[in-house]
C-alpha cells in the first residue's frame, strides 16, 4: 500500500485472533515492512458489562454493532517502532482504524503517551484531534502522562446541550477542544446549579455484578435521568486488553429501597478506579454514592486516582464531582447515545496523591489541551497539608476534597508566641481557628484555671463565628501555636455560592454544640451527686 513503500502491507493479523480466541472482544491489525512487524493497533470492538440499556445480546462472532448502546470504537493499543513514523506506516495503520470506525458509524478515541510526539503527529495526519490530557494515568515501563485523540465518525456540529456557567473548567476545556475540532463552541447558560448532597441518610451494601445488573434493570422502569456513560470503556489499561479485572458494585439504600448503585473495577497495575456504570432514582443520592465510591477507592484499594465518564448533560453530578476534588481531563464530544441522539461526554478524574506533570514534546493541539488541563489541576498540589488537617476535623465532617479546598483558601496563617492574646472576653467572634501546631488554653479569668485546652487539628472560637457574637472567654496560647483563622465574612460569602457546603458546616457546629451540653451536663449531674 504506497508507491514508495512496497513491501509495508497494513493486513488483519489472523494470527493473532487466533491466539486470542474468536469472542476475545477486539480485533488487532498490523503493519508489516518485508516480514517485520513495525506497528500495531487493536480495537475493542464489543465492551461487555460496561452499561449498555440495551436488553438485547450482541453476537461477537457475527460482529453485529447496532445494538451498542455509545457509537465508540476505542483502541485500546497502539504502537509503533521509530521507522513506522517515518515510512508513512503507523499513519497508514491509523487511517486503516479509521475507515473500520467509519464503516460502523463509530467515533474513534485513542490513547497516545504524551512522550511520543511521532504518534502524535501521525494521529493528527490521519485526522485525529487532541481533547483531552491525563498525567500520569498508565503504567507503561513508567508511570506515563496520556492523551485523548478522536476522530469524528459523523457531522457533530448540530445542536448542542448547552453548559452550565457553574462548570467554568469543564466550560474552557470543551472550548479547547472545538477550537481542534473547529465546529462552535458550546453554549454556556447562568442557571444557578447546585450539586447533589455529599452526605445522605443511606446505607451502602457491596454487591457482585450480576446483582448491580438487577437493580439497574428494575431502577430503569422509573426513567431515571442517565449521567454516568459507559459502553466505551471497560478499563484496560495502555498495551493490555486481556488482563482479567474484578468488578465491584454497591447499592444504596435509603427507606429500605435500593435508590442508587456504583458498578466499577480497580486497575492493580494503573492502581485507578474506573467507573464502569451507575443509576440513581431518588435526586438525591447520587453525590452520596459517589461519595461513598471515593471511601472505597481510597481506603480498600488505596487507588492513585479515580476515573468517571459523565454526561455533559448532567449538571448536578459534575458539579458534585468538582466539590469532590475531581478534575475534568477530556472533553468527548457526541460519545453516548441517548434516545434518537448523541450527547457529549466529560472525562474526570480525582488523584489521591501529588503527582508532577512532566515537560513533553508536544503538537500545537496537544500543547493547547494540556495547558488548560494543566491550569484545572493547579489545586491538587496545593494547600494539601491543609486539606488533609480539615478533612479530619468534626467541623468538616460530611464535606469533599474539592470543598475542603475552596475552604481552605480562606484561611490565613499566623504564629502566635506563647502567652500571646488571641482573642479576649467581650471581643467580637468574627473569626474562628484551627490548630496546625500547638496549644491554646481557654479561660474566663486569667487569674483561674483554663476552662479548656485545644491542641493540634481541633478548632475553637465556633461558637461566636456563627453570630458575631462577643466572646464569652479568653483564648491565650500556651506555647508557640501556629493558627489557621478563617473569616466569618469570607465564609458567608463562600456559602452563598455554595449552599450545600455552608448546610453541612453549620449542621457539624450544631452537632458539636449539642455535645458539649451535653458533657457539660452529665459534668454538672456527677458533681451535683
Amino acid at each position: 500500500m504506497g508507491e514508495d513503500h512496497p513491501a509495508k502491507q497494513v493486513f488483519d493479523a489472523e494470527w493473532v485472533k487466533r491466539e486470542l480466541g474468536a469472542d476475545s472482544g477486539h480485533e488487532t491489525w498490523v503493519a508489516d515492512d518485508s516480514g517485520r512487524l513495525i506497528a500495531s493497533a487493536t480495537i475493542l470492538f464489543f465492551t461487555p458489562n460496561a452499561g449498555d440499556d440495551s436488553d438485547m445480546s450482541v453476537s461477537r462472532g457475527s460482529r453485529d454493532y447496532s445494538f451498542l448502546e455509545n457509537p465508540v470504537c476505542n483502541v485500546a493499543r497502539n504502537v509503533a517502532l521509530p521507522d513506522a513514523a517515518t515510512n508513512g506506516a503507523a499513519e497508514e495503520l491509523i487511517g486503516r482504524v479509521a475507515e473500520i470506525a467509519a464503516g460502523r458509524d463509530q467515533m474513534v478515541i485513542a490513547r497516545v503517551l504524551a512522550s511520543d510526539n511521532a504518534q502524535q503527529i501521525a494521529f493528527e495526519k490521519a485526522g485525529f484531534v487532541c481533547v483531552g490530557f491525563q498525567p500520569d494515568k498508565h503504567h507503561h515501563r513508567i508511570r506515563e502522562e496520556v492523551l485523548f485523540y478522536i476522530r469524528p465518525a459523523r457531522s457533530i456540529i448540530g445542536e448542542r446541550v448547552a453548559m452550565s456557567e457553574s462548570l467554568p473548567h469543564i466550560c474552557e476545556l470543551a472550548a479547547a477542544a472545538m477550537d481542534n475540532l473547529h465546529i462552535p463552541k458550546t453554549h454556556v447558560v447562568k442557571d444557578g446549579g447546585q450539586g447533589y448532597p455529599l452526605n445522605s441518610d443511606v446505607e451502602f451494601l457491596s454487591v457482585g455484578s450480576d446483582r448491580f445488573e438487577a437493580e439497574r434493570k428494575r431502577a430503569r422502569k422509573l426513567n431515571p435521568p442517565r449521567e454516568v456513560s459507559g459502553g466505551f470503556n471497560t478499563g484496560h489499561g495502555f498495551m493490555r486488553v486481556d488482563q482479567e479485572m474484578l468488578a465491584e458494585a454497591f447499592l444504596v439504600e435509603r427507606e429500605r429501597k435500593f435508590v442508587a448503585g456504583m458498578h466499577y473495577i480497580f486497575d492493580e497495575l494503573d492502581r485507578c478506579v474506573r467507573v464502569l456504570s451507575a443509576f440513581c432514582t431518588d435526586d438525591l443520592s447520587m453525590g452520596a454514592a459517589l461519595h461513598q465510591l471515593l471511601k472505597v477507592a481510597l481506603g480498600r484499594h488505596n487507588a492513585f486516582y479515580v476515573e468517571l465518564d459523565i454526561l455533559s448533560s448532567a449538571t448536578r453530578l459534575l458539579i458534585s464531582t468538582e466539590q469532590l476534588g475531581f478534575v475534568p481531563v477530556a472533553y468527548l464530544p457526541c460519545f453516548h447515545k441517548h434516545n434518537e441522539g448523541v450527547v457529549d461526554v466529560v472525562k474526570l478524574v480525582k488523584f489521591n496523591q501529588n503527582f508532577i506533570i512532566e515537560e513533553a514534546d508536544l503538537t500545537a493541539q496537544a500543547s493547547t489541551i494540556s495547558q488548560v488541563v494543566g491550569r484545572c489541576l493547579e489545586d491538587q498540589n496545593v494547600g494539601a497539608a491543609v486539606v488533609n488537617l480539615l478533612r479530619d476535623l468534626s467541623l468538616f465532617v460530611g464535606l469533599g476534597d474539592g470543598e475542603l479546598r475552596k475552604l481552605g483558601r480562606l484561611f490565613t496563617q499566623k504564629l502566635v508566641k506563647p502567652m500571646e492574646a488571641i482573642f479576649s472576653r467581650d471581643d467580637a467572634g468574627d473569626e474562628a481557628y484551627v490548630i496546625m501546631r500547638g496549644k491554646v488554653d481557654i479561660f474566663l479569668d486569667e487569674n483561674q484555671q483554663p476552662i479548656a485546652s485545644f491542641e493540634n487539628g481541633q478548632v475553637f472560637g465556633e461558637l461566636a463565628f456563627l453570630d458575631g457574637s462577643p466572646r464569652g472567654a479568653k483564648a491565650i496560647a500556651a506555647q508557640p501555636t501556629i493558627l489557621l483563622i478563617l473569616k466569618r465574612s469570607e465564609f458567608y460569602a463562600l456559602t452563598q455560592r455554595e449552599p450545600n457546603l455552608g448546610l453541612a458546616v453549620m449542621k457539624n457546629i450544631a452537632l458539636e454544640v449539642g455535645n458539649r451540653l451535653r458533657l457539660m451536663n452529665e459534668t454538672h449531674q456527677r458533681d451535683a451527686s
